[in-house]
């Protein structure tokens, strides 16, 4: 454990000049600085504690906390990073005890994901697998593309569809539950513990192409279905998912046009303004009012294809001509 003191001393470094150490662009503005990227995100001093503010995300914190939401360091790497602690013995220790734990983790998941597919392919899997078929719009293909699968009832623990994410190096990071029935006052969606959080679901995103950002990983799943590689598809997993500094800027710089499709209710066109405040090339394509409140509620009463080709048209973006060069 790292001492209080050493804590608080980190809290009191310098920030911006650590900041800059690690190639971060920062600009001085008086006694505070901004980043050039985004210039709502401000690093200033109060009562000796260097603290950040993202006003266009709605997003504050101390320097640990900016670290470890937009530099990818854990806890004690952040406070190291910071202070200049290094209690060897604990740090390695700590290393070790990291690696055994994602080891773990790795193996439990993925051993999951298994017994999942396999449960969904067999009889018991019937009434789920024909809800993805049929309901979500999904097919075989794209279901064993995914590796999606479903658990029945066990121990207490309720049946479940099984959604596994995965990085852009292939390796999985997540695992995400859609309880069958869930209990009230209880969320559909869990995430299996141990699982990063952080990054967010995406499939086909690479530079100069399109990328439409959506809610859930079934939505992105399915679009990913509609459009194969000529489109990528970024998942938030939820409204209330911050993305990095480092996603925001590859959206900005690399990304022709954003199409934002997060749910048509409230907390999703907030979550939308609020993206398109922190990413530049944007528009805002919710499925309209009388169709669903996402893609695939939508599927079924609309071409999905085509609906997403306009959004793309009236963000600035040519998708037929694109397609007609190759």
């Amino acid at each position: 454990m790292i001492p209080g003191e050493i804590i608080k001393s980190a809290k009191r470094a310098d920030l911006p000049v650590i900041l800059k150490k690690l190639g971060v662009n920062i600009i001085e503005e008086g006694k505070s600085f901004y980043l050039h990227e985004h210039d709502s995100l401000k690093f200033f001093k109060q009562e000796g504690v260097w603290l950040y503010k993202w006003w266009s995300c709605g997003e504050t914190g101390d320097g640990i906390q900016y670290l470890m939401n937009h530099c990818g360091k854990n806890f004690r790497e952040a406070v190291k990073l910071l202070s200049g602690y290094n209690d060897t013995s604990h740090s390695n220790q700590f290393k070790t005890n990291q690696l055994k734990k994602r080891d773990n983790w790795k193996t439990k998941s993925s051993k999951i994901v298994r017994i999942s597919q396999t449960k969904l392919f067999g009889s018991e899997g019937k009434k789920t697998l024909s809800y993805l078929l049929i309901e979500r719009g999904l097919h075989l293909e794209t279901i064993e593309k995914f590796h999606i699968g479903w658990l029945p009832e066990n121990n207490q623990m309720p049946s479940k569809i099984v959604i596994p994410c995965y990085n852009s190096k292939g390796d999985l990071m997540r695992v995400k539950f859609r309880i069958d029935n869930p209990v009230s006052n209880h969320g559909r969606y869990r995430v299996m513990k141990g699982s990063n959080t952080k990054t967010p679901f995406s499939s086909n995103i690479s530079i100069n192409k399109p990328v439409i950002i959506v809610e859930s990983e079934l939505d992105a799943i399915l679009i990913d279905q509609v459009f194969g590689e000529d489109i990528g598809v970024l998942s938030l997993g939820g409204v209330c998912t911050n993305l990095s500094i480092q996603v925001i800027s590859y959206l900005n710089e690399k990304i022709p046009v954003n199409l934002i499709s997060l749910d048509n209710d409230k907390a999703g066109q907030a979550s939308a303004l609020r993206l398109m405040k922190c990413i530049k090339n944007t528009y805002n394509w919710p499925i309209p009012e009388g169709f669903g409140k996402d893609p695939t509620e939508a599927y079924k009463r609309m071409n999905l294809k085509n609906w997403i080709l306009e959004g793309l048209k009236k963000g600035g973006y040519n998708y037929r001509s694109r397609n007609n060069k190759k």
